[in-house]
């Protein structure tokens, strides 16, 4: 098992304090409710046991989704996470249809319970709460979904625990078609949670965009970060615990490479630090006056333009070297700058008028429109 960092050691910590209530709270609504000869009580205690294998699934998604990338999962192992959410989604619908199937089958034979199903569904409902609230704390915290889905399934047990105890204690008081009435209740309430905590499962593994108030976070910073003149498909998805953001950023189109990868870090290391759940970024740089992307054109490759700068310099006899070339590309129109070195012996004026008569000759270069051309004397 990979060794988990504060978030995967508090969900572990929370499931199993799940794993210990759920066994303890089955087992005593499940024999209180056979000897009370509680229906509603009894589907309570099978819904309270299928909690044991939500929070084995739950164990298993927050050791897998933390795993490191590898050469098979290069987004890392977040969407393991998602995986087991959808899967506890459908446990919980099963679980709801089979408790409306046992409460139906009850419907023509209902009996009168016992009063210590009373107690033990008022237990219950207490001790499912704590656990939900727990949970849910824990899963908001470190945006975890399955913990939020795992909480819910407590909260359900909850909420059938109540609902159940309002059956038994008006088949007590002399309704006892109230008991399976309450087991279909319970059953109803049940696949609704597991339905809705299913599309979301659905929602994250299609990708679909996430909670506005992340992308608000993520336009907030880059607001503030000096060299970001503009920025446009900013865009984020989940993988389980953690999150992935693409953006493009547009840069003034003069300055240089590495200057352009310094702004691009310092958007990335901004949105890491202040947003937890995110864990990647990849920042595309534009300069700030690039066409629509569906109506690019493209640079011949500098090497070429450089090598065309070469032969119009070879027919100058007083230029020595051409010590260095940039080529700009904006508005679909190329610029240059060259550094050339002269004759040491020339005078200021006669290498200003080969520089002069050099720019015009590189300016009839099919696709050069501008030439900057600095002296080294």
């Amino acid at each position: 098992m990979p060794a988990l960092d504060q978030s995967g050691k508090e969900s572990v910590r929370v499931t199993v304090v799940g794993v210990i209530a759920n066994l303890i709270l089955s087992l005593l609504k499940g024999v209180v409710g056979y000897v009370s000869l509680s229906s509603a009580l009894v589907a309570d205690a099978a819904h309270s046991l299928s909690d044991l294998l939500s929070d084995a699934v739950t164990l298993w998604s927050v050791y897998i989704s933390r795993k490191p990338v590898d050469e098979s999962h290069p987004y890392g192992h977040g969407k393991f996470e998602t995986i087991g959410t959808l899967f506890i989604s459908l446990m919980l619908i099963l679980a709801g249809f089979g408790i409306a199937m046992h409460g139906i089958n009850q419907l023509d034979k209902p009996v009168i319970p016992g009063l210590p199903a009373v107690w033990i569904a008022g237990l219950s409902i207490i001790v499912k709460e704590l656990l939900y609230r727990y949970a849910y704390h824990i899963g908001r915290k470190h945006q975890s979904r399955i913990l939020m889905a795992n909480a819910w399934h407590h909260r359900t047990d909850a909420i059938s625990s109540f609902v159940a105890l309002a059956g038994i204690i008006g088949a007590v008081s002399g309704y006892p078609l109230l008991d399976p009435l309450a087991a279909i209740l319970v059953s109803g309430w049940i696949v609704k949670a597991g339905l809705s905590i299913g599309y979301e499962s659905v929602k994250e593994l299609t990708d679909e965009v996430v909670e506005q108030d992340i992308l608000k976070s993520i336009h907030d910073i880059l607001v503030n970060i000096k060299g970001v003149k503009h920025f446009h498909q900013v865009r984020a998805r989940r993988m389980g615990p953690y999150m992935l953001v693409d953006m493009h950023i547009e840069v003034d189109e003069t300055i240089s490479v590495s200057v352009s990868h310094q702004i691009a870090e310092r958007v990335r290391i901004s949105i890491l630090d202040r947003i937890p759940s995110v864990n990647d970024v990849l920042v595309h740089v534009d300069t700030d006056d690039e066409e629509d992307d569906n109506q690019k054109t493209l640079m011949r490759p500098q090497n070429e333009i450089e090598a065309d700068v070469r032969n119009v310099i070879n027919t100058f006899p007083d230029i020595k070297e051409l010590t260095h070339t940039t080529c700009h590309y904006l508005n679909k129109k190329l610029s240059i700058q060259i550094d050339i070195s002269v004759d040491s012996n020339l005078h200021i004026f006669e290498a200003s008028e080969i520089a002069s008569r050099l720019r015009i000759e590189l300016k009839k270069i099919e696709d050069i429109h501008a030439a900057d051309i600095h002296l080294e004397l």
